[in-house]
C-alpha cells in the first residue's frame, strides 16, 4: 500500500511540475511593460537588446536584425533605434570621402573624425577617431570610394 501511495504521489508531482514548464513548441508571449531597451554589444560586433518584460531582439555584426521574441508593439523599433545610436557612437555613423587637389583624400565622419591620405592612398594622419573609424576609412579609400 505504501509503495502504491509513493508511486501515485511521485506521478502527481511530475504531472504538476510538467504543467508549469512551457513546451518547446509554445511561442514566448509578450508580457506587459518592458521599460527602456538594454543594449549589449558582443565582442564580435553582434548586438542583443533586452527589455524587462522578456522581449529580446538580436542583430548580426552588420547591425541587421536577425530575430526577436516575446516583444510588444513598438519594442522592436525602439531596439532598432538604440542599436543604430550605439553603432554611430562607436564610429558606425556615416562617412564621406573628399578628393582633394593633387590626388590626396580626406575621409570625414558625422562625429568629426577626420582621416587624411596622400596621393598614393596611404594614410597620413587622423584626428578624433576610434580605431574602427580609421579601419573603415582605410577600406573606403582602398575601394576607391
Amino acid at each position: 500500500m505504501k509503495h502504491i501511495a509513493r508511486t501515485t504521489l511521485a506521478a502527481l508531482a511530475a504531472l504538476a511540475l510538467s504543467a508549469c514548464l512551457p513546451t518547446e513548441t509554445e511561442p514566448l508571449k509578450a508580457q506587459p511593460g518592458g521599460g527602456e531597451p538594454r543594449v549589449n554589444r558582443q565582442d564580435n560586433g553582434a548586438y542583443t537588446v533586452r527589455y524587462t518584460n522578456g522581449c529580446i531582439v538580436t542583430y548580426n555584426k552588420d547591425g541587421r536584425r536577425s530575430g526577436s521574441q516575446a516583444c510588444r508593439a513598438g519594442q522592436v523599433e525602439k531596439a532598432d533605434a538604440a542599436v543604430q545610436a550605439d553603432a554611430k557612437s562607436r564610429g558606425g555613423g556615416g562617412l564621406k570621402v573628399h578628393k582633394l587637389k593633387g590626388g590626396a583624400s580626406r575621409v570625414t565622419f558625422d562625429d568629426g573624425c577626420v582621416v587624411t591620405y596622400n596621393k598614393k592612398g596611404r594614410r597620413s594622419g587622423s584626428q578624433g577617431c576610434h580605431s574602427r573609424q580609421v579601419a573603415r576609412a582605410d577600406k573606403a579609400i582602398q575601394q576607391g570610394a
